[in-house]
């Protein structure tokens, strides 16, 4: 697409927020609500905003969206970041490498896919074509799945059956965690008759033989799909032709409150794999299984790992060699390490790859009898590859800064692979390596509209609160003078166990380009140095997790980097959790705050849809346990906004559509603001239509969403446009 076609169909509201000294707000309607905890009595005037039937909520929402265009006011420099924008977007070659000479020739009568736009405020239609054929062919007109005119229905997934004939196509409706799947004859490009209805994101469809294994849930309660949990999780199987209250259930989940999710994929055409849990003498423990697929396709599970239900200790199956199943685990090795399992004996254990001094990213097949493994050390990343008796035949080291992915080969005949890097300022560049020698070549070729060798990243470390060291990377302009006073953007997540990697955006780069620093720092309650560290800033020490992010920003000010008037911080998902607490706990520190899709209401969380998952209950605890609530509201952005207090600016961000953090979330967090915070500082909503927690944006929504953001930050922090 053209920058010029971009500039012709995006269009957006923009604002300045220098021009005013105060803001007044649209005052909500206040209930008189309380919740006890405890011994503690919690005002919860804004809990009607919970509820997305309440008409009070419409006209605050209409509210909102009119402090939004009255903040807004054309400006020629709007118009020139607009085309900036879309040129990097348009210009930048994002190659897509889905096989090379020595794969096509096997593959010659599959299939492949492809989007096409109608409109770009709509979601794409589907074209397909065998990849002998020379041309593209409709399969998915995708305004006859609409359920209304402003539904965004998004293609989530699409599974081909063993022959090839039949695709098995998952949708979203605005960005809903909710999924379909329909079937499609790909001979003729005819819809089947088949629907599968109440599958969530993260289930799975799995052919075997003229059917497929999915797992489903009870239908949602009509009014409360996006704010009610979901239970019931069962698997069937579905055979071609036949209606879905016809399937055969195979496995009912134990757990019937939502808490808990089995998981399962099929690992060749004779195995189901399961993890879920199994209990035994009022007893619960977690289980690695799996199932023999018969022709009836049932499924009796037989356990091969069982072991006591713990956050302390996991494991996942990386790869099955005949009855030899590869897994990784951090018990009792927080760095991780590779073992071994005969699946036809209980617990039958032994070390494959030991732990080694810095943590392992992730452990792949290679071929037919290797193991490649990921590590990174002080920003470094290498690749270590095994034979299945754990002998290192090779090491490779990878330029520093840069991050690795897709070291992978299923395939037990291939003879190359291939595999990308990326970085901050760069996009991927694939590279094709031999599985005989492990040489390895560039094979795709990139243009980016600058030139990246003027940029470059830093890898440091920095002291937190309690004495801990924190890696951080810094990318910015070589020739950056540290004189404090260069706009910075600090990006943090820090939770789950999840370690931020080098990645690439068109938008950061813009920032980069226009003398902007990019921050991130990899602090506790991710995975950088390993399983422990994920523990260090989890439930009753997450307030580690917001120490070390605050450390962050002290560290970019002492060290010249910037000030408090030119940084400003960036979270989504449990990163809007982070920084919009940070913002209320040192709001001196920052100009600015983009908070999108956060958790801001920690006592209710658990209340709604995955709140109180497993998952979320060992990362944050529950209100029902009296340390865990005493920690929770310690540092609950909503609970711990002041009266008058002059916080950094902020933009909440937040898909209207979201299921697994509800958007009543930022609401709550937004008129508490309004009406507590000093009027001094601007705090705004940008609804983002049609879109979920994980986005299921349009082009044109996207586009929106990311120059109203990326001016807001241009604007507080002053960077001059050329």
């Amino acid at each position: 697409m053209s920058k010029f076609l971009l500039l012709a169909i995006f269009a957006c509201s923009i604002f300045t927020a220098n021009s005013q000294k105060t803001y007044k707000y649209s005052i909500a309607p206040k209930d008189s609500v309380v919740d006890i905890y405890f011994s503690d009595t919690i005002f919860d005037p804004y809990q009607w905003m919970e509820n997305p039937s309440d008409p009070r909520l419409k006209d605050w929402i209409d509210d909102q969206k009119k402090l939004t265009e009255k903040l807004g006011h054309k400006q020629t420099q709007i118009w020139t970041l607009r085309e900036q924008i879309a040129t990097m977007y348009s210009n930048i070659e994002r190659e897509k490498i889905e096989g090379y000479v020595e794969k096509e020739e096997k593959n010659k009568d599959r299939y492949e896919f492809k989007d096409k736009y109608i409109e770009y405020n709509r979601a794409p239609d589907l074209l397909y074509k065998k990849n002998s054929d020379s041309n593209y062919k409709y399969l998915i007109k995708i305004k006859e799945f609409r359920n209304t005119k402003d539904d965004n229905v998004i293609i989530t997934n699409i599974g081909l059956s063993p022959d090839f004939d039949i695709a098995a196509i998952s949708m979203s409706h605005s960005g809903s965690d909710w999924r379909e799947v329909y079937f499609f004859d790909l001979e003729n490009g005819q819809q089947l008759s088949d629907t599968l209805k109440y599958l969530r994101n993260g289930s799975q469809v799995i052919w075997n033989g003229n059917g497929v294994y999915y797992d489903s849930y009870k239908k949602p309660v009509e009014g409360r799909e996006l704010l009610d949990k979901a239970v019931g999780q069962t698997l069937y199987y579905h055979k071609i032709g036949t209606t879905q209250s016809n399937d055969l259930m195979l496995y009912q989940n134990p757990d019937t409150t939502g808490a808990y999710r089995f998981r399962y994929f099929k690992q060749d055409s004779t195995k189901l794999f399961f993890y879920h849990q199994y209990q035994s003498k009022g007893k619960i423990y977690n289980a690695v299984s799996y199932g023999n697929i018969n022709e009836n396709k049932s499924v009796f599970l037989k356990n091969f790992l069982l072991y006591p239900k713990s956050d302390s200790i996991g494991f996942k199956i990386e790869e099955l060699f005949g009855d030899t199943a590869i897994l990784s685990t951090t018990w009792d090795t927080p760095n991780g390490k590779l073992m071994t399992a005969n699946i036809n004996q209980l617990n039958s254990l032994e070390k494959l790859v030991p732990e080694f001094d810095v943590p392992m990213r992730s452990a792949n097949r290679l071929g037919k009898d290797m193991i490649a493994c990921t590590y990174r050390n002080d920003g470094q990343y290498f690749v270590l590859i095994f034979n299945l008796q754990g002998e290192l035949l090779k090491k490779i080291d990878f330029p520093f800064g840069k991050s690795v992915k897709s070291f992978y080969e299923n395939d037990p005949e291939a003879e190359y692979t291939d595999f990308c890097i990326s970085s901050f300022y760069h996009p991927n560049i694939w590279y094709q390596l031999s599985l005989k020698d492990f040489s390895f070549k560039p094979i795709s070729n990139i243009w980016i509209p600058y030139d990246a060798k003027k940029l470059e990243t830093r890898y440091i470390k920095y002291i937190s609160k309690d004495g801990t060291e924190i890696p951080m990377y810094i990318t910015c302009l070589k020739d950056t003078k540290l004189n404090g006073n260069n706009p910075t953007l600090l990006y943090g997540y820090g939770g789950y166990g999840v370690t931020i990697e080098p990645f690439f955006n068109e938008s950061v780069a813009l920032w980069l380009l226009h003398g902007g620093i990019l921050a991130v720092p990899n602090i506790r309650g991710g995975g950088d140095e390993g399983s422990e560290w994920g523990k260090a800033g989890r439930r009753l020490k997450k307030q580690n997790t917001f120490n070390d992010f605050i450390a962050a920003a002290e560290y970019l000010i002492q060290e010249k980097y910037t000030n408090p008037d030119k940084l400003a911080i960036r979270g989504k998902s449990h990163g809007g959790l982070l920084v919009t607490a940070v913002a209320m706990q040192r709001p001196e520190l920052f100009k600015a705050v983009v908070a999108e899709a956060g958790v801001y209401d920690m006592l209710r969380f658990e209340k709604f849809t995955i709140g109180s998952a497993d998952a979320n209950v060992n990362e944050f605890g529950s209100v029902t346990n009296f340390y865990d609530y005493n920690n929770l509201k310690s540092y609950s952005p909503l609970h711990n906004i002041r009266d008058d207090e002059k916080y950094p600016n902020i933009l909440l961000l937040s898909g209207d559509n979201d299921d697994r953090v509800p958007s009543f979330h930022s609401y709550k967090f937004l008129a508490t603001l309004q009406a507590r915070g000093s009027s001094k500082s601007v705090y705004q909503l940008y609804i983002i239509p049609g879109a979920g927690h994980g986005g299921a944006l349009t082009p044109v929504d996207a586009f929106e969403k990311l120059l109203y953001e990326y001016y807001f930050l241009f604007d507080q922090l002053g960077i001059e446009f050329w």
